[in-house]
């Protein structure tokens, strides 16, 4: 998927302009085009650009080196819970072939480190536990800075040793020096959440479906959709049984957290707390227990499905069971790779088509989520007009529709209309056609993701 380097959609391209246009000090404040990214991991980002070039490869480059270590982290992590070499080999299988995971490595946003986090703060507890207390601490202050999500995991693993040294009525020194550097870093990235809030709330309503209910109504419903989600390209297979497979896949996960627990109380909190702190964020309609805002949950998933089948696997045939599986994913793989190529919009082709067919003269109307592709692709080939407008998101069709019909007759407009929409907004794709329709010429070009419109002579 890297040396496909599939064309940047609106979040990458929107990305990508802030780290190319702002300062370093910029990336720590409010962003552009009403984007949110931890500031450090823009910051290294810029530093490569700087160095190399402003390629998809490049900004992508971080997320995908990350993922390359997170293949042999996740094996070594995954010892602590899964006792059979066969059951770790499956674990490890699941992991690799995670459509999500492949998908999001090759991502220019921070949900590879995301997942990172989500492994390597419980891995470096079990690991260090207060043997190096202070530099644990300090790897725990440098975290959010990397991934936001990271905060969540920390917030529920500094609970857990709390809670641990509480009972136990020791390391207590230790816990306090590990508290240390934290406390330390806290005002600073509180000064930086404050920066972004704007941008925080903007996003809260994006995402408010994701959010638990008081009463827990939904509740199920996100779990099941978290357990759909997860279980990639096996989605292929849920679809056919949309309820079935993701309430069993969910209750073999129980059965796994309930196997870990009975062994081991504190590595199940360990492993399980990145999940408690999200259902708790998303309670209080704080963070989203919904789609790849939870990304980092797949491994924990993941590791506790091989865990409630591990005595299977330990079996004398374990390892015939590890191959059936394995033949088995081939086509679902196989099918899960080739769609994840039609996954993302056709921005850059839609670009080349324009840029193609445009004549001196006429007027490109952009809406505020074509705006940040247009000014890439613009820059990278070398495409320069000054007639071109970006219009605010409208939430009222029938009103865009009498602008329309106020522009000039004489002049001819390329209007670019992606599928990325705020909230209470209005697609405006209707009455563009209705409006170019009654023109002298009107094509419409894709009819994809985002999609390009001709409207005159």
């Amino acid at each position: 998927m890297y040396i496909f380097n599939r064309s940047f959609w609106f979040d990458e391209a929107a990305l990508a302009l802030n780290v190319t246009d702002g300062s370093f000090f910029d990336l720590f404040g409010r962003l552009k085009y009403y984007q949110s990214a931890p500031p450090m991991f823009l910051f290294e980002t810029k530093i490569l650009t700087a160095l190399f070039a402003t390629q998809e490869r490049i900004f992508r480059f971080i997320p995908f080196l990350c993922s390359l270590f997170l293949l042999p982290l996740f094996y070594v992590f995954s010892k602590y819970f899964l006792y059979g070499r066969y059951t770790r080999l499956f674990a490890l299988f699941l992991f690799a072939i995670n459509t999500n995971l492949i998908y999001y490595s090759t991502e220019f946003k921070p949900y590879a480190l995301d997942v990172f986090a989500a492994i390597s703060l419980p891995f470096l507890v079990l690991l260090l536990k207060f043997k190096r207390p202070v530099l644990l601490g300090i790897i725990f202050a440098l975290f959010p800075w990397y991934s936001y999500a990271s905060g969540l995991v920390e917030f529920a693993l500094v609970f857990v040793l709390f809670a641990y040294v509480l009972k136990n009525k020791k390391h207590i020194k230790s816990f306090l020096l590990f508290l240390l550097p934290q406390i330390i870093n806290l005002p600073l990235f509180a000064l930086h959440l404050g920066a972004i809030e704007s941008t925080r709330s903007f996003m809260a309503k994006i995402w408010s479906w994701g959010y638990i209910q008081s009463d827990f109504s939904n509740f199920t419903t996100l779990f099941l959709e978290n357990v759909f989600y997860t279980f990639h390209p096996y989605k292929i297979v849920l679809k056919i049984f949309p309820l079935l497979l993701p309430v069993l896949l969910g209750l073999v996960c129980f059965f796994g957290a309930v196997l870990i627990f009975k062994r081991n109380k504190l590595k199940f909190y360990l492993l399980l707390c990145p999940f408690f702190a999200v259902l708790f964020f998303a309670y209080f309609g704080l963070y989203p227990f919904y789609d790849r805002m939870t990304l980092f949950l797949t491994p924990i998933y993941l590791m506790l499905f091989a865990k409630g089948l591990e005595r299977f696997f330990q079996k004398s045939y374990g390892v015939i069971l590890l191959v059936i599986f394995m033949l088995a994913s081939i086509y679902p793989v196989a099918l899960a790779q080739i769609n994840m190529k039609n996954l993302p919009s056709q921005d850059l082709a839609i670009f080349l088509k324009l840029k193609e067919n445009y004549k001196k003269g006429d007027m490109i109307i952009l809406d505020e989520t074509s705006t940040p592709q247009f000014i890439y692709y613009s820059r990278r080939y070398d495409f320069h007009t000054k007639n071109v407008m970006t219009e605010k998101m409208t939430k009222d069709s029938y009103g865009y529709l009498i602008y329309l019909n106020s522009l000039n007759k004489s002049k001819n407009y390329w209007f670019v209309r992606s599928n990325v929409r705020f909230p209470d907004t209005a697609d405006t794709r209707d009455a563009i056609e209705f409006f170019g329709r009654d023109r002298g010429k009107f094509i419409r070009y894709n009819e994809g993701k985002t999609d390009l419109y001709y409207v005159g002579k």
